[in-house]
C-alpha cells in the first residue's frame, strides 16, 4: 500500500517538535545531605528546597510522599526525583534511591475507539524505542461508540466496566512494550494520551452521555494530570489526556494539529482525518476552524460483506490495465476480503476503465468479473481460485452506493469547511492526511473518486497517526503545552448540521468524483484520455 513518491513526505512530520533537553518530565539527582542535630529539616522540605532553585513552583503530592519516603534513607539521602511539568508548575511523580537519571522514559498513546497504539520514548534523547497496538477492549461492549455510551447508562457498574476495559487495553500494551524493550514502563514519570472526547470520558470513568445529548456539552475538556493508580493503572507516573475542543472534536485531533504545526505557520493548511468519523480543520497562525461528522465504516471496509480491516489477506491495491484485473493483498496471502485502501483503488480503477459510470453504476458486459449475484451486479475481485476458502469475494452495487454515501459525507465536510471560511482550495498550501486510512491509501485513487480535492500532489502530506505523533511531540517538548492555549481558545467549531445547504451539497457529491467535474480537472482529463468520457 503506497503513495506515489511525489505525493508524500514520509519523514516524520513533526520531527522539528522533538527537542531533547526539555521533555515533559525531568529526572534530577540530588545529594541532600544527612540530617543532624544541627539540621533537622524534614525529608520532604529538604527535597523541595533543593529543587526550588530550578523548579520554583514544585509540589510533592501526599501519595508520592507516602509511597516513596523510604527512598531517602536507602542511599543516605542521595535520591533522584522525577518531576513533571503540568503547564504552570512542576509536580514530583516519584522519589527513587540513588542516581536513576539514566532511566528516563515516557509513554504516549492514541486511544482510538477501535484500536489503541502506544509508544515508548527515551526522554533523555527523544528516541522512540518501540510501538505496540491492539484492539480496544471496549469493543466487547459494542463496535460503535453510541452502543457503549448507552450501555454505561445502566449504572455505575457499567461505567466502571468501560473504564476497566480501557485501562486493561493500556496494561496489555505496557506489557508488550516491557517485553519488547526490557524497560519497566510502570516506572515512567508520564503517559500522554490522545483520544476523542468520548474515549477520554470512558478512561476517566466519567459519564460520556452528554457528549451525544443536546446541547452536546461534555463534562470536561481537560482532565489535567492524574496519578496513574487513580485510574487503576499499574503506573507510578502522571497521565495527561490532551484536551478536547468540542464534543466531536477531541484530543486526538488537537494532538494531530499540534504535530502538524498548523498554528505556527502563516500559510493556510487543511488537516483531514477520515475514519468512522471525519474530523478536519483549516487555518494557520491567525485562525483555526474545525468540524467533525459521521463518515461511516466504509473506509475500514465495513460496508461490504467481505470488507475487513487492513490485515493479512485483505486486498489493499487494485489495478486494471488493458482489461486485465490485478491486485495485491496484505502479506501476499490468498484473498480473505478487502480493506479501505483496496476499495478506493477498486472504485478508481472501475471508473477510469469504464466498468462503472460517474453515478457509481456497474456496467454489465465490460468485464467477465462483473456478474449478477443475489439480484444485483457485483464485481468479483477475488475469484474462487484466488481466495483463502475457494469462495468468490465480490463488491456489490449496493456496496458501491453505500461507499458513495461515506465519500460524499467526507468530501462535503471539506467543501463546507472551506466555503464557510471563504477559502478557496487553491489557497491551501498543505493538506495533512491523518489516520491509518490516510496513511495507506493511494492518493491518486482517492482524488479520482473525489475523496480529496484535486490539488497539486506535492501539497499532500501523509501524517500517519497524528494523535500519536502529537502525544509523542508533547512528551519530548513541554513548551508545546503552551500551544494548547493558542489552539483551543482560537478554534472555531463548525457544526456541519447548521450549514444551510449541507444536504444539497452532499447530494452533489454522490458521483465519482463529483457532479462538478470542473473542480476535478486532472480526473476529467484522465477520463477523456482513456475514452470513458467525451471531451
Amino acid at each position: 500500500m503506497t503513495f506515489s513518491s511525489s505525493a508524500i513526505e514520509t519523514a516524520a512530520v513533526c520531527s522539528s517538535a522533538f527537542h531533547a533537553g526539555r521533555p515533559l518530565s525531568q529526572k534530577v539527582y540530588l545529594e541532600l545531605g544527612v540530617p543532624s542535630e544541627n539540621d533537622t529539616t524534614a525529608d520532604a522540605e529538604r527535597l523541595l528546597s533543593a529543587l526550588r532553585p530550578e523548579f520554583p513552583e514544585v509540589s510533592l503530592p501526599y501519595y508520592v510522599l507516602k509511597r516513596d519516603y523510604p527512598a531517602f534513607r536507602k542511599e543516605n539521602w542521595r535520591v533522584t526525583a522525577s518531576v513533571v511539568f503540568t503547564g504552570n508548575n512542576w509536580q514530583i511523580s516519584s522519589i527513587e534511591a540513588g542516581n536513576t537519571t539514566d532511566f528516563h522514559y515516557g509513554l504516549a498513546a492514541d486511544l482510538g475507539s477501535t484500536t489503541v497504539v502506544m509508544s515508548l520514548m527515551n526522554l533523555n534523547t527523544g528516541e522512540l524505542l518501540a510501538e505496540e497496538g491492539c484492539f480496544n477492549r471496549q469493543i466487547s461492549f459494542g463496535t460503535d461508540i453510541l452502543t457503549r455510551i448507552f450501555y454505561t447508562q445502566s449504572g455505575d457498574l457499567q461505567k466502571k466496566e468501560l473504564q476497566t476495559a480501557t485501562t486493561d487495553t493500556f496494561v496489555e500494551l505496557m506489557d508488550r512494550l516491557r517485553e519488547k524493550t526490557g524497560v519497566d514502563v510502570s516506572k515512567c514519570p508520564v503517559l500522554v494520551v490522545g483520544g476523542n472526547t468520548t474515549m477520554v470520558h470512558f478512561l476517566l470513568g466519567i459519564d460520556a452521555f452528554p457528549v451525544f445529548m443536546a446541547p452536546f456539552a461534555p463534562v470536561f475538556h481537560s482532565g489535567g494530570f492524574i496519578h496513574g493508580p487513580e485510574l487503576s493503572l499499574p503506573f507510578d507516573g502522571l497521565v495527561h489526556c490532551i484536551p478536547s475542543a468540542a464534543n466531536y472534536l477531541g484530543g486526538d485531533i488537537v494532538s494531530g494539529l499540534l504535530a502538524a504545526g498548523i498554528v505556527k505557520n502563516k500559510e493556510i493548511s487543511l488537516y483531514i482525518d477520515i475514519g468512522t468519523n471525519g474530523e478536519m480543520a483549516v487555518g494557520n497562525s491567525e485562525f483555526l476552524v474545525a468540524g467533525a461528522g459521521a463518515a461511516g465504516p466504509a473506509l475500514e471496509g465495513g460496508i461490504s460483506k467481505y470488507g475487513m480491516r487492513a490485515e493479512a489477506g485483505a486486498v489493499d491495491t487494485v489495478s486494471i490495465e488493458d482489461g486485465r484485473f490485478t491486485f495485491t493483498t496484505i502479506e501476499h496471502t490468498s484473498v480473505k476480503g478487502i480493506c479501505g485502501s483496496g476499495i478506493v483503488d477498486l472504485l478508481a480503477e472501475l471508473l477510469l476503465n469504464g466498468w462503472m459510470d460517474l453515478r457509481g453504476i456497474l456496467q454489465e458486459g465490460q468485464s467477465d468479473r462483473i456478474i449478477e449475484k443475489d439480484g444485483e451486479l457485483v464485481l468479483v475481485y477475488g475469484q474462487d481460485n484466488e481466495t483463502i476458502d475457494g469462495e468468490e469475494r465480490y463488491f456489490s452495487q449496493s456496496d458501491i452506493l453505500n461507499f458513495m454515501d461515506t465519500k460524499a459525507a467526507a468530501a462535503t465536510m471539506v467543501d463546507c469547511l472551506l466555503s464557510e471560511t471563504g477559502i478557496s482550495a487553491d489557497e491551501i498550501s498543505h493538506i495533512y492526511m491523518a489516520g491509518s486510512f490516510g496513511k495507506y491509501l493511494n492518493l491518486e485513487s482517492a482524488i479520482t473518486i473525489g475523496l480529496y480535492p484535486d490539488l497539486p500532489r506535492e501539497r499532500f502530506i501523509c501524517m500517519g497517526n497524528g494523535s500519536l505523533k502529537g502525544a509523542c511531540a508533547l512528551l519530548a517538548d513541554r513548551t508545546l503545552l503552551e500551544q494548547f492555549r493558542q489552539i483551543l481558545p482560537n478554534m472555531h467549531y463548525l457544526q456541519f448540521a447548521t450549514v444551510e445547504d449541507f444536504v444539497p451539497r452532499m447530494q452533489a457529491a454522490k458521483f465519482f468524483p463529483h457532479t462538478d467535474l470542473e473542480a476535478w480537472p486532472t480526473v476529467k482529463a484522465k477520463l477523456i484520455r482513456r475514452g470513458t468520457l467525451k471531451g
